[in-house]
């Protein structure tokens, strides 16, 4: 038993294991009224788009109450964290935000992550790695689109020879 090459959990990408032009999928989630009301309240968030059902019905555009878009952009940050997983060092930014489709109670999202473009930096253990994220309800329309860029570390750090443990 003592194969110290074994893994236990699955091996997260490292920017070198990306490229350019792949397109990744996340899992899938639901978006539930608890997430809306949850992230109304801790934002602060009060307008009656978001959480009055009688405003939504009869003076709202859309029928319904939505999502706050910034919750579609927080749920797909985990679905981002899922697709490029444990070796991001850190989130250098994000930006051009379109919110193309209202997200309701009961759409199921997943997101789509198109590897754009990937650059080494003078630390040759880490690279920046930009992203287009493209979220996806479940009748197949993106509902929100940006780019992230993100740190993350560039192969897998050598054994060094003759370390290895035996049990």
């Amino acid at each position: 038993m003592g194969d110290s090459n074994r893994r236990i959990h699955p091996a997260a990408p490292t920017l070198g294991d990306l490229r350019v032009g792949d397109v990744h999928v996340s899992y899938a989630r639901t978006v539930t009224e608890t997430h809306l009301v949850n992230f109304a309240a801790l934002a602060g968030m009060q307008m009656p788009l978001f959480i009055d059902h009688e405003h939504a019905r009869h003076a709202g555009p859309f029928g319904t109450p939505i999502a706050p878009g910034f919750l579609t952009a927080a749920l797909s940050g985990g679905m981002l964290e899922s697709v490029l997983g444990t070796n991001v060092l850190a989130g250098l930014g994000m930006d051009a935000f379109v919110f193309k489709v209202p997200v309701r109670p009961g759409d199921t999202l997943h997101a789509e992550v198109h590897i754009l473009d990937k650059r080494p930096t003078r630390d040759p253990g880490r690279g920046v790695l930009t992203v287009k994220v493209d979220v996806v309800n479940q009748l197949g329309e993106t509902v929100l689109s940006y780019q992230a860029k993100t740190l993350m570390k560039q192969h897998e750090p050598q054994h060094k020879q003759g370390t290895r443990s035996h049990d």
